[in-house]
């Protein structure tokens, strides 16, 4: 049985569109949607300048959380349009970790997320939060892919 779903979100439409099924998914069963955006933290660290440059962390990270709001926002009125409760956070670290932490630390039974579709040396390179979260996961997790034409 569906209660919680746990909705992860880049601000990206494919997010978006995992965002839509995941919508319709808790419609279904009367469940509550949460939406998380994580803050890539680590990411933002490699970036060359990140630490030496005076204000420029703050000011990336003030972009990222105003991305992070903007993208739970729209999930938000998704969930509200179609009479779904809805929840929301913002958290910080590596995302695939994060997302594996909130899905024990509260009691999720479905993680919805998308996926552009990496494969071969571009994923070995970039990583992959879906593909972490499939192999870690101890609950069901419903991956969206990309689609060229916004079709689910």
């Amino acid at each position: 049985m569906l209660n919680n779903i746990l909705i992860a979100t880049d601000g990206s439409d494919t997010s978006m569109q995992a965002a839509d099924m995941s919508i319709s998914i808790a419609k279904c069963a009367g469940a509550v949607v949460t939406a998380v955006y994580v803050v890539d933290v680590h990411r933002l660290a490699q970036l060359p300048g990140y630490a030496a440059m005076p204000g420029i962390k703050d000011n990336l990270m003030e972009l990222m959380f105003k991305e992070g709001s903007e993208a739970l926002e729209e999930i938000g009125d998704k969930a509200r349009d179609a009479g779904v409760a809805y929840e929301r956070t913002i958290a910080q670290g590596d995302p695939g970790e994060e997302l594996l932490k909130l899905c024990s630390d509260k009691g999720f039974d479905l993680i919805v997320l998308g996926t552009i579709g990496k494969s071969g040396l571009t994923k070995f390179l970039l990583g992959s939060v879906a593909e972490r979260v499939v192999r870690h996961a101890h609950i069901p997790v419903l991956v969206v892919p990309a689609r060229a034409d916004g079709e689910i």
